[in-house]
Formats: C-alpha cells, structure tokens, sequence
C-alpha cells in the first residue's frame, strides 16, 4: 500500500488495515522518494542525498507504524524506494508478490490532479494484480468515509470475458459483505452527424434490449441464486452512467475489469478510465483476467461457469 503520508493516503492505509482484517492478509506500507526530492548535483552527491531521504523516509514510516499502536499489527513490511511513483509502485507489488494494491487518488484541493490522481490511474495500467482505487479526502475533512462493510456492490460489464472476472470478485465480495449486487451495462449513446435522431433513438432502444437479454443470462449462468442481485441497462456516457448510478444505489464499490497493459476494455478507455479511476465518488476496484486474487474466486460463483 502506497503512502505518501497524505490525507489522502492515512484514508486509504485505514481501508487497506480493514481489508486485511477482513480477509486475513498482511499489509505491506511503501513510501517513493520521488526525483522531484533529489538536488541537481554530481552523482556522489546525489547517491548520497537519495540513501538520507530514503532513511529518513523510513525512519517516518516506523513512526507512523508505531503511532498505529496494535491497530498497525497486520503491516510485516516496511518499504522504501527512489524513483517515479507510477514506476516503482507496481514493480515493488510485483516483487513482493503481492496480491492487491489499495491506492487513493487526489482529494478534492490538496494535491493537483496531475500527481496522485495520475500515479492512481498508471498504476492501474501497469499493475499486476488487482488494484482498489479509495477516493481521496483533504486535510480538512473531519473523518475518513466509512467504506466497509459494503453493502451495494456495483459491477460495470461489457460481456467481455474479462469483464466475467469482474463479475466473479463482485459475487466474491458480496458473498462476504452480505452486499447486493448490482449488475450494469452501458449502451454508448452516439451520434453520428448523417444519422437521424430517431434512427438513433431506435437503435439504442434495440441495443438496450439485446443487453437486458444478455443481463438476464449472464446473472441465470453466472450468479447463484441466492445472492440478492438487481440488473440495469444504461445508455450514455459509461463514466457518467456508472458514476451516477452508483450515487443513485449509494455503492460502497464499483468492480471493473482491464486487459493488461495496453488499457481498459472500450468501457474504460480514453478519458473514461480517467474519470472513473480518478474521480469516481466511491472506491474503485479494478481487475485484470490474469494474475493474483486476494479473495478466493474459485469457492463462489456457479462452479466452471466462469
């Protein structure tokens, strides 16, 4: 878990602590010393100054650590690097093997949107393993969210088989929470400039019912059931769509799922995957097919249905 011993971060240590508690794992705290923080001089120099900043970094976890008192008994690790964020955080959760990243983005003025906000989604991109996006708070903010337990759980699926794993740490999840879930697809509404209004407007109504019919089969094949579960098809903007129905059902977690390296599927490419991994009002929990799970899929769901 990154921290960087910003509002932001402590909000996102204390859901990472809760977590582990929650599905009995343990906590590894990384700090980056970013090169913005190394002096412009000879290169002895500026090996020397990199070893100071990353004891004294340090020296600032194990006091944050000790600070924690026996709340902080779950964290076994205590990491130090030097370098671009964006890099060394995923390269530290590969090497460490570890299992879920949980990360939060910028709060609302304290840190501008083309730092953490921007660490938040690279790393998402490059990670590895699953990686849970907490929204960011400020210094100001009385108290960090109450985020667990979840009790409506959104998952955005594009009937992708990647989207299929997305689906499955939903059930996972809901299962332990005791949550709803709520299963939504996206009709992007297009307009192209040669086409009418209305023809439109008849193609999104065909599309909205071919998905309603993929929905109902996705939830008779994929969900058990005696998992409470609501399906919904929307048609606009994904980002705005998902975000917005989120805050409609009041969602404690939106799960979507990525491809690996070269981006979101088309539900969350370009600026959306920005949007929803940046500014989403709700914590974010981002997939890929491939790769670790820190919950264990293979015991919910429909067996070989997934």
């Amino acid at each position: 878990m990154p921290l960087d011993f910003t509002a932001s971060s402590f909000c996102a240590y204390h859901y990472a602590m809760a977590l582990a508690e929650c599905f009995g794992g343990e906590l590894s705290l990384l700090h980056v010393v970013p090169p913005s923080l190394l002096p412009e001089w000879g290169y002895a120099h500026l090996a020397r100054r990199d070893e100071q900043l990353k004891a004294a970094a340090r020296h600032k976890l194990e006091g944050f650590v000790r600070a924690q008192g026996t709340a902080a008994g779950r964290v076994k690790h205590l990491l130090v690097r030097a370098g671009e964020p964006p890099l060394q955080i995923p390269e530290a959760a590969r090497e460490q093997a570890i299992d879920l990243i949980v990360i939060a983005t910028h709060g609302a003025s304290i840190v501008p949107h083309c730092l953490l906000g921007n660490t938040a989604e690279q790393v998402v991109r490059r990670a590895h393993c699953p990686v849970w996006v907490v929204p960011g708070i400020t210094a100001n903010d009385d108290a960090p969210p109450a985020l667990l337990p979840l009790r409506r759980i959104l998952v955005a699926t594009d009937f992708s088989a990647e989207s299929c794993k997305a689906l499955r740490y939903g059930i996972a999840l809901a299962r332990e929470f005791g949550a709803t879930l709520h299963l939504v697809h996206v009709v992007p509404t297009v307009l192209p400039a040669d086409v009418s209004h209305l023809t439109t407007i008849l193609q999104e109504g065909a599309m909205k019912e071919s998905a309603a019919r993929d929905l109902a089969r996705m939830r008779a094949e994929k969900v058990p059931a005696d998992l409470p579960v609501v399906t919904k098809v929307l048609c606009g903007n994904p980002f705005f769509e998902i975000d917005k129905e989120a805050l409609r059902i009041c969602a404690g977690l939106i799960v979507v799922s990525t491809h690996g390296h070269t981006g979101l599927r088309y539900l969350l490419l370009g600026c959306t995957a920005q949007h929803v991994v940046q500014h989403a009002s709700v914590p974010v929990l981002v997939v890929r097919e491939a790769g670790p799970e820190f919950v264990p899929l293979a015991e919910h769901g429909k067996e070989n249905s997934l």
